[in-house]
């Protein structure tokens, strides 16, 4: 039986050696730590070391030989704080430039009540979500990853506490996320979508 993923900040820091004394990667960190440090995700774990962490060592083990690697660390990390963690926006480009906070705009669904809505409603909402970031390869490459996250994190307890939820999640990785990894000729994290989707469906059987 696959394990739920989960990456400590002390690994984090770990594997980004080369990046971890940077200031503005370590201000990311103090600003997700407190943004999210008491949020849960569904089954109880930490979103923390669940999903932003975890997510963060994703992009970085792809993308560290790549010139954008702190930035796309420094979103990843922050790329919730905004939508959960009441963090202002301004304060971002305050700290990290308009570039990066545009990004991390992009990357923020409008507060409008999401849990008063249908699945059917929130499938609408990111596919319209996922359109207005579509021109934007940084919000693009930190979303795709995203929901690779938090798929990789779906387990058997997961579907019998929400099942509806993560039938959605699987019918938005095939129809919009599968796609537009297509589209951006991602074809490592394409095969990982598949997986998990293949993995996922059978968790309903």
């Amino acid at each position: 039986m696959k394990r739920k993923p989960k990456v400590t900040k002390k690994e984090l820091l770990m594997a980004m050696a080369e990046i971890k004394n940077s200031d503005k990667v370590k201000k990311a960190m103090e600003i997700a730590q407190n943004a999210h440090k008491s949020q849960v995700r569904d089954g109880g774990g930490s979103y923390l070391t669940e999903h932003i962490y975890y997510l963060t060592s994703l992009i970085y083990a792809d993308y560290k030989n790549d010139p954008r690697v702190e930035d796309l660390v420094i979103i990843s990390l922050l790329h919730d704080s905004v939508e959960d963690g009441e963090v202002s926006l301004l304060y971002l480009k305050e700290l990290f430039g308009e570039r990066i906070s545009d990004i991390i705009g992009l990357l923020s669904k409008p507060n409008d009540d999401d849990d008063a809505k249908t699945q059917e409603e929130k499938y609408l909402t990111n596919q319209n979500y996922l359109h207005n970031m579509s021109s934007n390869e940084e919000a693009i490459i930190v979303k795709l990853y995203d929901r690779l996250a938090n798929i990789n994190c779906i387990m058997e307890d997961n579907i019998v506490l929400k099942p509806e939820k993560y039938k959605r999640y699987v019918l938005e990785v095939r129809n919009l996320f599968i796609p537009l990894a297509k589209k951006y000729k991602f074809s490592k994290i394409l095969t990982e979508y598949e997986k998990e989707v293949d993995r996922i469906e059978k968790l309903f059987n």
